[in-house]
């Protein structure tokens, strides 16, 4: 495991990168053109990964030079010009569409020590027995998480999802290692909010959240996110016209779940248009015209980007809620 490229002021001084069994496969694959794909964060450290690859391997090495936001975000046109594809940041998913066969996955490890917040985190929790979650950048701290919560006399409970290549792991389109555990409070550990948020909404059960960056340590609001949502889905209310977006991503590629939405507008007079996008810009709903939009791609482009949107922007669950076929608690969008 060695350490990723410093770039002065980069986040890639946070990160371990293991390349070698990426470097080892691609010489055994005999490629000549490797393509590199690396989240938003760890952009800049993808010229010296380049470099290294090429040094290493003596392969033309391409960079992806548009975003990416997670492992289902594969660039399709680099799959097709390159022979293998270091996609840098994220682990395989294990269901869903299948990926090419040519992308390899290079996982981001965060070196952040995790005790300390796993210590002020255990103040917070109520239960002596809680789930824990948290993401690919992580895992590999999941035996320190344990261990701090059993020292405060708190047994942490670990469990698989059919998405996720690790117990305990979670995706911002996929919680089912959280509802996989039969526990009523849960832990969880890494950076932001939309995870433990997610965590949150899919359970509905308390979360406690750890950050071992900031070492903050916080109990998850849902309230202020379910306002947003059903605020979203008011003012979508008077919409006639309204656009069903569906993903060219292969891991967030759900045309069936899109034709279904369609089906249920029309048969309530709504105007409906099926729409096939590579990536969700609000310029692109400005141009069709649409008063209203739902989203089949990433969940997260909904929940965490509306205010971006000139139009609301709902998930299916949430479409469902407008048309009246939905009732109860708020049911979050997931990939499964």
């Amino acid at each position: 495991m060695g350490r990723a490229p410093s770039t002065s002021g980069s986040s890639s001084e946070l990160f371990d990168l293991d390349l070698e069994g990426a470097i080892e496969l691609i010489k055994k694959s005999g490629a000549r053109t490797v393509g590199v794909q690396v989240p938003e964060g760890l952009k800049r450290i993808a010229p010296d990964l380049a470099g290294e690859i090429e040094e290493k391997t003596g392969c033309e090495v391409i960079v992806s030079g548009d975003p990416c936001y997670g492992a289902c975000d594969v660039d399709l046109d680099l799959c097709r010009a390159a022979d293998l594809v270091i996609h840098v940041g994220h682990s395989e998913m294990l269901e869903g569409d299948r990926l090419f066969d040519k992308v390899v996955y290079v996982e981001a490890r965060m070196r952040a020590d995790v005790r300390e917040a796993v210590e002020r985190a255990a103040d917070l929790l109520s239960a002596r027995r809680v789930g824990v979650v948290t993401t690919v950048q992580h895992v590999h701290k999941l035996q320190d998480i344990l261990e701090g919560l059993k020292g405060r006399g708190i047994e942490g409970v670990l469990r698989p999802g059919r998405r996720t290549r690790y117990s305990g792991q979670v995706l911002g389109c996929n919680y089912e290692a959280a509802r996989n555990a039969d526990v009523d409070e849960y832990l969880f550990v890494g950076t932001g909010q939309f995870h433990p948020l997610g965590v949150a909404l899919a359970t509905r059960k308390r979360v406690v959240a750890a950050d071992p960056v900031t070492g903050s340590v916080s109990v998850i609001d849902i309230g202020p996110m379910l306002k947003r949502r059903y605020g979203a889905i008011a003012r979508a209310g008077d919409a006639e016209r309204i656009a069903v977006i569906v993903s060219k991503k292969p891991g967030q590629r759900r045309m069936d779940l899109a034709r279904r939405m369609m089906s249920l507008g029309e048969e309530q007079g709504k105007r409906m248009v099926l729409v096939y996008l590579d990536r969700m810009e609000p310029d692109a709903l400005v141009n069709l015209g649409v008063d209203a939009a739902v989203s089949t791609a990433c969940p997260r482009i909904a929940l965490d980007d509306q205010a971006k949107y000139p139009v609301p922007l709902l998930t299916p669950p949430e479409f469902e809620v407008l048309l009246g076929l939905r009732k109860g608690d708020y049911l979050l969008d997931e990939i499964e």
